[in-house]
């Protein structure tokens, strides 16, 4: 099976209703919206998404081409989710060399997950994404950027997690024969947000 993870648009950080899950920017909505021109004609037989709303909404432009539901899986969210505030890695970034080092070194307990408990989350999501899936299905998974370091170090038998830097609506592909055995085709794929604005609205 084929399984393209998408990592979220951009998300408005100064959303004061929600400000631990916030919406997605007018960017991110731009983004959200060319991912879905591109992959509505790569034959996506299922949509799951993170239930955390920069996902959902990052997959809404997708599951209204192709009439299909969003499935929520519980394990694809980002290690931020029980945050006050979400804080981009932009932002993390900017605040201090220090501070950006201190999230590097151990980036889900910084975000204020338990490593132990969010690699298992993800990875029990993985399985049961592909454990779902028909043999010839191309499965879309809306999550973000911790989760896909975490699947592509888990494929690739990397230490750590973090060793890509998924863009805002860029795709990951994988291809997987079962939850075990999985093999990386693409990472960061992020072409299609050069396309004309009006030819992905």
């Amino acid at each position: 099976m084929k399984l393209t993870l998408v990592r979220h648009g951009r998300p408005d950080e100064d959303d004061a209703e929600r400000p631990h899950d916030p919406k997605l920017r007018a960017d991110g909505w731009q983004q959200a919206a060319a991912v879905a021109r591109l992959l509505a004609a790569e034959g996506i037989t299922h949509i799951v998404s993170s239930p955390l709303q920069r996902a959902r909404q990052t997959a809404e432009p997708l599951s209204q081409r192709l009439g299909l539901a969003v499935e929520q899986i519980d394990g694809w969210a980002e290690a931020d989710r029980h945050v006050a505030r979400y804080r981009s890695t932009e932002t993390l970034r900017a605040q201090s060399p220090d501070e950006w080092q201190r999230f590097l070194r151990d980036p889900v307990r910084y975000l204020g997950s338990d490593p132990d408990a969010f690699r298992a989350a993800v990875l029990g999501a993985l399985a049961a994404t592909v454990g779902d899936a028909e043999r010839d299905a191309h499965v879309a998974v809306f999550t973000h950027g911790l989760p896909i370091n975490l699947v592509l170090s888990q494929v690739l038998g990397l230490q750590g997690i973090i060793h890509f830097q998924p863009g805002y609506g860029s795709l990951t592909r994988l291809r997987a024969r079962d939850a075990q055995t999985l093999g990386v085709v693409s990472v960061n794929e992020s072409a299609h947000h050069a396309w004309p604005l009006e030819s992905v609205l």
